[in-house]
């Protein structure tokens, strides 16, 4: 297997399960396109991976060097099981960038997606959530199968926490509102006492969302959203195991 393959099939469970410090980046422009950008920090797992692991067993698994590279989304898409068209045509136009070095206790995992609407943007979240949706099903093609690497090939093994929400965009609103059936399968799914262990070893894993629009936003319901001077960019920062149990902290409904 290549060794651009074994470290994909890594690093990307961890970067889909938004267990790490991740930030969400959404730009809508005023025909409503736009890019979404997904940018997670692993590298506090890498540390503490490296503390489990001996030099040599770094080197018999690939890690041993740095590895910095790009990939397009669209070079996996066309061979990926179980993925509808239509999902294909969502996120062919992507691209991933992974840059691990385990001696310098750096692992970064970043998706791009462009998408040229609204209903794209809201499949394309739907896409990014869900085996179904595409991306999961894609990565996991990349190592022939989850399976065969003993990786879990369901949702279970990868609570995200993004999923639970219903997100709405349209002209002059943007909508995020907890979906509370999925949010409740969502519940049942994680194992919040072993996140947390993981998180009191890790320390504090954050989730950012940055949102940025054509126009200056007249109106934000979450009140620890901050604005920029000029009102078209929002921030909200929230503790990302307190969103596990408290996701309507991550709730935003926006008027611009």
């Amino acid at each position: 297997m290549q060794l651009t393959r074994f470290v994909l099939i890594l690093a990307i469970p961890f970067a889909l399960s938004s267990c790490m410090d991740t930030r969400e980046e959404l730009e809508i422009k005023k025909d409503g396109s736009g890019t979404l950008v997904v940018k997670t920090d692993m590298s506090k797992m890498v540390e503490m991976m490296k503390s489990f692991a001996s030099d040599s067993d770094l080197q018999k698994q690939g890690l041993g060097r740095p590895f910095d590279t790009t990939m397009l989304v669209k070079s996996y898409v066309d061979t990926a099981q179980g993925v509808a068209a239509d999902k294909k045509a969502i996120l062919r136009d992507g691209r991933l960038h992974l840059k691990l070095n385990v001696q310098e206790n750096i692992g970064k995992f970043d998706m791009v997606f462009p998408f040229s609407s609204a209903d794209n943007l809201s499949k394309l979240y739907e896409s990014l959530n869900t085996s179904a949706g595409g991306l999961k099903s894609m990565m996991g093609n990349i190592g022939n199968s989850h399976a065969e690497q003993g990786q879990p090939d369901d949702d279970k093994a990868l609570p995200q926490i993004t999923s639970v929400y219903d997100i709405t965009v349209k002209k002059g609103l943007y909508s995020r509102k907890v979906n509370k059936a999925r949010y409740e399968t969502f519940s049942q799914t994680i194992k919040l006492d072993q996140l947390k262990q993981m998180s009191s070893m890790l320390g504090a894993m954050n989730y950012t969302l940055v949102i940025t629009l054509p126009q200056p936003i007249k109106k934000a319901s979450n009140p620890k959203a901050v604005l920029s001077n000029d009102k078209k960019t929002l921030t909200l920062n929230a503790d990302l195991m307190e969103c596990f149990e408290h996701p309507e902290l991550l709730e935003l409904e926006l008027e611009y």
